[in-house]
């Protein structure tokens, strides 16, 4: 009798030990990616597609949580609080990592530096545009018009700070001009007033391309520092006249800091992955956007300090305030 017993209790200890280590196994249950913004915006839209894709490689559900409130700081707050085990992690734009930090010091977190940087899944290259009957054929044309009409040439955004701001305080300085910045609330807006004739420029997401078609705005350059495969027809502003541009907004997936390396490598490995998947490529490519090179988190970790020494000096020398 006593050895059935001794027998049962290492088959115990045997099962109880496997059942440990499946467990461990990451994932292995229900991950959340927290969407700091609303529903149907382009964080929102890259997370949904990415989450349905983890899913699927990955065997547990990924599901995104749109948690809003303070223009992002709320979701963004949560997840550098929440637990470091990978089961909770950001889904969020260049502008709330290493941008708002300089517009903001009353941020309750400390931009990318607080959390373990994932992957960059997607970026989103900005047209300079104008309006279709502005007269305007060429960035040559606007710099040549802004130059002789100083203080009277205008551009909309959809908010003091964002990227298409910077963007625009980059081609001001660069180019030598004096333009006036319209802030609106939303980017339709923005849009709406570059159309009808209110503001003379703008930068937009590529999905402006639509409003090209329909005859409405007329494309002069693309910020990538190389041509883009969505538009491979527009130049670049660095060959249209302004060298070494370069802005291009950013999506990136992050974990909360001290998240284990191998969680965060597993991740990072799965992201790099859908670079080769098709109906990914394809539905990004659809909604205006480009995946990035792979790369390992320690080389997004070096991307993101770059972006935030470049965006630290913009905000500082154009002595841009938050609203």
């Amino acid at each position: 009798m006593k050895l059935i017993n001794a027998f049962i209790i290492l088959l115990s200890c045997i099962f109880a030990t496997q059942a440990n280590a499946e467990e461990q196994v990451y994932p292995h249950k229900l991950v959340r990616i927290v969407v700091p913004n609303g529903a149907g915006g382009p964080t929102d839209l890259i997370a949904r597609i990415m989450a349905q894709k983890l899913t699927e490689s990955m065997g547990q559900p990924f599901i995104v949580e749109n948690r809003l409130g303070a223009g992002g700081v709320v979701g963004t707050e949560s997840v550098a609080r929440a637990p470091a085990d990978g089961y909770t992690l950001l889904f969020s734009a260049s502008g709330a990592m290493v941008i708002s930090p300089h517009l903001n010091s009353k941020l309750p977190y400390n931009g990318y530096q607080d959390f373990s940087p994932v992957a960059n899944a997607a970026s989103s290259p900005m047209l300079l545009v104008v309006g279709a009957n502005s007269g305007i054929q060429s960035l040559a044309d606007l710099i040549q018009q802004a130059k002789h009409k100083p203080g009277q040439l205008n551009y909309s955004t959809a908010g003091i700070g964002t990227p298409p701001h910077l963007a625009a305080e980059i081609l001001r300085s660069s180019a030598g001009i004096d333009v006036v910045h319209v802030p609106y609330k939303d980017v339709p807006q923005a849009d709406a007033s570059l159309m009808s004739g209110e503001v003379n420029f703008m930068f937009g997401q590529p999905k402006i391309a639509n409003m090209v078609r329909a005859g409405k705005v007329k494309i002069l350059a693309i910020t990538t520092p190389k041509r883009s495969s969505l538009l491979p027809d527009v130049p670049t502003l660095s060959e249209a006249g302004v060298p070494g541009f370069d802005v291009v907004p950013w999506y990136g997936l992050f974990a909360p800091s001290r998240t284990p390396d191998e969680i965060v490598l597993r991740l990072n490995a799965e992201l790099q992955k859908l670079q080769n998947n098709k109906d990914y490529v394809e539905r990004m490519s659809a909604l205006g956007f480009e995946i990035p090179p792979t790369h390992s988190p320690a080389e997004f970790s070096q991307f993101l300090a770059k972006e935030n020494a470049k965006w630290k000096k913009v905000i500082s020398q154009a002595s841009i305030k938050a609203e």
